[in-house]
């Protein structure tokens, strides 16, 4: 038969309110650790990933550019207020990802794009921040030392997207839907003309892609007399890529 404790065998020390102890700190330090671990790890699976050879795509990382001893101080140290350009565009211009290669482009579209990002027609907050502390002389200084620059061009990407509808689209548009060709305006084998219609060939892919996408959607109005808003406005999802791909394969 089962009896009731009785009271006098109840431990005094007991404390039916009493709160629970704290977890031991280093039992705490492995859990943050773990978290972080993995964190660390998820973000490691979204990074873009360099695939192999695919349709003569490279795959290797380019080299590092040795820097330039002749560089405007802007573009190799920056000043008090602003980070110097390589610490993004390259030690010689060379740009990496949605980062644009700037040597090799023209003095006047470079000089072009940087006021057109401190007036604000060219959306960018980190390039405005940038642009609005130059005078016209800090402009034009390094507008002509990217220019004065080889192109060199970087790992290209593979975006997934066909290079040979990104070929036909350089040469030929697609008069159904009133795509002109590319090498209109920026020549036969994406090398630029003029001033005012950049070299594509050897750009980022991932730059491009983000451009085209950019004035597509209306983010970006800068092209002249309105020629990048309208094309990209008729171009799919498909053919922006395979462009992005096609120049961005291209070697200059």
């Amino acid at each position: 038969m089962k009896t009731s404790r009785r009271v006098e065998d109840i431990d005094p020390a007991f404390d039916p309110w009493e709160q629970s102890r704290p977890i031991p700190l280093f039992v705490l330090a492995i859990f943050i650790a773990l978290a972080i671990w993995g964190a660390l790890s998820y973000l490691d699976d979204l990074a873009p990933v360099r695939r192999g050879d695919t349709g003569g795509l490279a795959a290797s990382a380019p080299a590092q550019a040795p820097a330039d001893a002749n560089a405007p101080l802007l573009v190799s140290r920056g000043n008090a207020s602003l980070w110097s350009c390589a610490s993004c565009h390259g030690a010689r211009g060379e740009g990496a990802a949605q980062t644009p290669r700037l040597a090799g482009l023209p003095a006047e579209y470079l000089a072009k794009q940087l006021r057109d990002f401190a007036a604000g027609t060219r959306a960018n907050e980190s390039m405005r921040y940038i642009a609005r502390q130059l005078s016209d002389a800090d402009i034009e200084t390094v507008a002509r030392y990217y220019a004065s620059l080889p192109p060199l061009p970087g790992a290209a990407m593979d975006l997934g997207a066909s290079r040979a509808r990104g070929e036909t689209l350089n040469h030929y548009g697609d008069w159904k839907r009133d795509i002109p060709a590319c090498a209109t305006c920026h020549g036969q084998n994406g090398e630029g003309v003029g001033s005012e219609f950049p070299r594509l060939a050897g750009q980022q892919a991932e730059y491009l892609l983000s451009q085209l996408a950019a004035w597509k959607g209306g983010q970006r109005r800068n092209s002249p007399q309105s020629l990048m808003d309208d094309i990209a406005a008729r171009m799919s999802d498909d053919d922006m890529r395979a462009a992005a791909q096609y120049f961005g394969s291209l070697r200059p």
